[in-house]
């Protein structure tokens, strides 16, 4: 492991200056923007240039090999490196996540924190204030965790830190049950008024077709087809076509009668199905109209994708057709809805009369 200063004569008569780096049992060439010319004081004072290059990035690699963090990069912003990664992030669940990850981690650490202040201790206090001062859920200080957790990742990935410092500190998730609705609430739902005629139907098709709220605030006319749904999920970008419930239909043709509010700006709005405001207004909307309706529960857009999946397993449907009807990879995140309709079962036989 090594790094070596080398020169290289172009045929225009220029000799350039390269870093021959040796590390790992790999070599590479690192060209270092420096050339020698026909004044020897020049030259002279390039390759002392070159010569302390060399002698720093011989010591960096000692550095990672050694898991030591390099003093310059231990000053570094780690909020300002989430801030980048964050802005790389298109699904606005997602989005949202890291944003909220971030408010909690300045609300516990300040406005600022470099990488040389993110050690394992500093990370398990972050991990306590999560849990008792935020206010959260053990699921949602959870996601929150890993967000940094990632940022943390990619940072060793690009040879900012040598190791996560955060790598065996861990929030459980608690198992539970998601919340959804029975066909007889979702038909209270669809006879009780509600300010927003849009988020309205754009529930309840989720409730019909299965969609996430990525994939419905971004679903065009384009993307009904013969009574398919043809689209790449937002989420993992797989493409999907997804045959259409007559339910799912019959709102799709209602919505075609629907206008835009004002306030909601969308590209295309001749092929946007659903004109939806910001996802807190929907939010809000939906708890209203569940507290009109009486519901006793509280409705958000992904409660309508955990409808469409008990409703389809209850009434038939195989667990192996649902996970393709909700574009899952693999079946382990479809198995939680059969274990929803074992519950519900249970708690009907519980209801029985004794003797």
């Amino acid at each position: 492991m090594g790094v070596r200063l080398i020169k290289r004569q172009f045929p225009s008569g220029s000799v350039r200056l390269f870093l021959d780096i040796n590390s790992n049992g790999k070599r590479k060439k690192e060209a270092l923007g420096l050339s020698l010319g026909g004044n020897r004081f020049n030259n002279r004072e390039t390759l002392k240039m070159a010569e302390e290059i060399r002698a720093r990035r011989e010591l960096e690699l000692h550095e990672q090999m050694h898991g030591v963090l390099h003093a310059s990069k231990r000053k570094q912003s780690f909020v300002n490196y989430f801030e980048k990664l964050l802005g790389t992030k298109n699904a606005l669940n997602t989005r949202s996540s890291w944003e909220d990850a971030l408010t909690h981690f300045r609300d516990f650490a300040g406005a600022d924190v470099i990488f040389g202040q993110l050690t394992r201790e500093f990370l398990e206090g972050f991990k306590s204030y999560l849990l008792k001062e935020g206010e959260l859920s053990p699921n949602s200080a959870q996601i929150y965790f890993s967000r940094i957790k990632t940022a943390l990742n990619q940072a060793v990935k690009d040879s900012i830190i040598s190791s996560n410092p955060a790598a065996f500190v861990t929030i459980k998730k608690k198992p539970h049950l998601p919340t959804y609705l029975h066909f007889g609430e979702i038909s209270t739902l669809a006879k009780t008024k509600t300010s927003n005629e849009n988020v309205k139907n754009a529930f309840l098709f989720s409730c019909f077709s299965g969609l996430r709220y990525s994939d419905i605030i971004s679903l065009t006319w384009d993307n009904v087809k013969d009574g398919y749904l043809i689209f790449s999920q937002r989420k993992t970008g797989n493409p999907e076509r997804l045959p259409l419930s007559e339910q799912a239909r019959r709102i799709l043709e209602d919505q075609k009668t629907m206008q835009p509010s004002m306030r909601v700006k969308r590209p295309q709005p001749d092929k946007v199905v659903f004109y939806l405001p910001r996802q807190s207004v929907i939010d809000k909307q939906l708890k209203k109209w569940a507290k009109d309706a009486e519901l006793g529960k509280s409705l958000s857009m992904h409660v309508g994708r955990h409808t469409f999946a008990t409703l389809a397993i209850s009434n038939g449907v195989d667990i192996y057709t649902t996970s393709k009807l909700l574009g899952h990879r693999d079946l382990h995140s479809t198995q939680i809805y059969a274990k929803v309709i074992d519950e519900s079962k249970r708690n009907a036989v519980d209801k029985l009369p004794h003797l």
